[in-house]
């Protein structure tokens, strides 16, 4: 992922604005880590239908945003059902002006007015780089925060470059500790091991980081992000469940 800016200090969903166009990196090698970061109250009930409004996108769009949305599907017991009615439990709406991206944190978006959106994604870029945005912001939206604030960070940050970049964006230091700085107290948030490859972790440049050696972000889910998820929505893999799931599933996409 790029290194990415808040708008304001006073945030109730994750937002993200590139400070440079995205790399489309090979896929990393994939670990069997449990490994990621998560609100838990704001994960959505067990074995919920979420009905996710696609909001003013072309026919295209909606697809690329479903094909992302979907990669989580496999690894989480709820069940996604895409709706063009503005009605729904999340709702996305497409921004071809940008390709910034932004959402609320899971079932914050309950607190959301009906008539506004919970999530927003910039199309202004290539495919697969919004598609990698649209990976990272549904993970927001099942709880998942972002994981380099993990408390076990193993990042050495060049702070002052950092603090440099927000305030040559007429951003503050208190911004740039919210988004980058200070990692998350580990009360407030449910962890596994620390995962680089995360598709929830920023990208960061040479200069952001003490040894001079970017991090280049992921462009698909990790194994780690995997399951993460599977640990907080775990599966009924016993036989019945896998039916259960499998009936759940054709009634949806009927």
């Amino acid at each position: 992922m790029t290194l990415n800016i808040l708008p304001s200090p006073a945030y109730t969903h994750s937002a993200h604005a590139p400070l440079a166009a995205p790399v489309e990196s090979p896929p990393l090698p994939l670990t069997r880590n449990k490994r990621g970061v998560a609100s838990p109250n704001k994960t959505w009930p067990q074995h919920s239908v979420l009905n996710i409004s696609l909001l003013n996108m072309t026919q295209e769009q909606k697809n690329l945003t479903k094909q992302n949305i979907n990669k989580w599907a496999p690894h989480t017991n709820l069940y996604f059902k895409f709706i063009d009615t503005p009605n729904g439990d999340i709702r996305i709406t497409a921004n071809n002006d940008t390709s910034a991206a932004w959402s609320n944190v899971g079932t914050d978006a309950r607190n959301t007015p009906p008539v506004e959106p919970t999530m927003s994604i910039g199309f202004a870029n290539s495919p697969v780089a919004v598609g990698v945005k649209i990976q990272h912001e549904f993970g927001h939206a099942l709880g998942l925060r972002h994981e380099h604030k993990h408390p076990d960070r193993t990042l050495e940050l060049n702070k002052e470059n950092i603090y440099k970049d927000y305030e040559s964006r007429n951003k503050t230091r208190r911004q740039a500790n919210h988004d980058i700085v200070h990692t998350f107290q580990r009360e407030e948030v449910k962890t596994s091991g620390y995962d680089r490859n995360s598709i929830m972790h920023y990208r960061f440049s040479a200069s952001t980081l003490k040894d001079g050696n970017p991090l280049v972000g992921n462009t698909q889910l990790s194994e780690g992000d995997k399951h993460f998820m599977q640990s907080l929505y775990p599966l009924n893999n016993s036989l019945l469940g896998k039916l259960l799931n499998t009936a759940m599933r054709v009634i949806i996409r009927a």
